[in-house]
């Protein structure tokens, strides 16, 4: 088949639709236009046609993970999910992993660091809550155990559910003692503290006192 035209896309300027024997074949970033030198009046087989567009999938994938990167750092978990969620072939989504693994963009170590981090100084949970949390997005256990005897090195679970509940009791100044108590246990369990953390931090007198 032979390539009758390469126009532009509107709604996207780094995009252009390739055209065979006068009919819309298939769109491609530019960067695989250059790559592969297409122009009008060149016959393209099918096994090249796959190529390039392999190729295009790539390039897109990489683009779309870099966006996806720009908003928040990510778990490998996260990101793979993400670009096959998008439509990205498995094979170009392995080779965007692999490739960001390669030049430290996706660091599963310091992603957890982070999330322990901010979510400690924003939004406390306990230290089993983080470590659920640290799962479910694909973080492997070693990594999470490091990171969180790291971050409660010189505080524990206690400690920050104390933190915890001095705030809400700050919050709730008119609230009768029985009732702000039994609220803060519902609290702290949320927060995912044990119930043996939950009843000393509410048993201790100064709250709700």
């Amino acid at each position: 088949m032979t390539i009758t035209s390469i126009q532009r896309q509107k709604k996207n300027r780094h995009r252009v639709s390739v055209y065979l024997d006068g009919e819309f074949a298939f769109g491609i970033n530019d960067e695989a236009v250059y790559r592969f030198g297409l122009h009008k009046g060149m016959v393209l087989e099918d096994d090249r046609r796959a190529e390039i567009e392999r190729y295009d999938n790539l390039v897109q994938s990489k683009l779309v993970a870099e966006r996806l990167l720009g908003v928040r750092m990510r778990s490998e978990r996260e990101l793979r999910q993400r670009l096959l969620q998008k439509g990205f072939p498995p094979e170009a989504v392995d080779e965007t992993i692999a490739v960001f693994l390669r030049v430290n963009l996706l660091d599963d170590a310091e992603f957890a660091r982070l999330w322990v981090r901010d979510r400690l100084r924003l939004r406390p949970r306990s230290s089993s809550f983080l470590r659920r949390e640290l799962r479910s997005k694909g973080v492997k256990d070693d990594i999470i155990t490091q990171v969180l005897a790291d971050a409660f090195e010189h505080k524990e679970d206690i400690d920050v559910a104390r933190e915890l509940a001095a705030s809400y009791c700050r919050k709730h100044p008119s609230l009768e003692a029985d009732v702000l108590k039994r609220r803060l246990v519902g609290f702290l369990q949320r927060k995912g503290y044990s119930a043996s953390v939950v009843y000393d931090v509410v048993g201790e007198e100064r709250v709700g006192g």
